[in-house]
């Protein structure tokens, strides 16, 4: 009975070495399987990041460009003359170096001097530089969203 016992136990011992072998090898393919599918899904995520700044750098060059066109043409456009009392500017401009900044130094002589004014170009310099940084920020916000869903618009 010896004999038998061995080799029943030895027989099992087999038996569960090679379902321990299978269980190991079904595993690795599943963790290999799982690691190439995260590359795939790396590359994808790097080549639509790519794409999409890509896209991103285009239209901030065209934003620049345009604004660049209209602070070119706004001295033609404005006549200088004060747009702004110095009331007004102070109402608008509380504390210097908040927000998207404050409206610059007149180009040309003061209206009042009891502090500074604006001028039409002045202002519409300051709104030609505003409405840039906002379609940039906008075009920015936009590529993030687009990479987040996944999708270059």
């Amino acid at each position: 009975m010896t004999g038998g016992a061995l080799l029943g136990g030895t027989g099992t011992s087999l038996f569960y070495r090679a379902e321990i072998a299978q269980i190991e090898a079904a595993a690795a393919t599943a963790q290999t399987l799982a690691v190439a599918a995260q590359i795939r899904r790396t590359g994808e995520a790097q080549a639509l990041a790519d794409a999409l700044s890509s896209k991103l750098a285009r239209t901030e060059q065209a934003l620049s460009n345009t604004a660049q066109e209209a602070l070119r043409e706004i001295p033609r456009v404005t006549t200088g003359r004060p747009c702004l009392r110095p009331g007004a500017v102070r109402l608008l401009n509380p504390a210097r170096g908040a927000g998207a900044g404050p409206v610059p130094p007149p180009a040309g002589p003061l209206a009042a001097e009891d502090g500074p004014a604006a001028s039409d170009t002045d202002i519409a310099t300051w709104i030609a530089g505003a409405q840039g940084q906002y379609e940039t920020c906008r075009a920015r916000l936009g590529a993030l969203i687009d990479f987040e869903e996944g999708s270059p618009q």
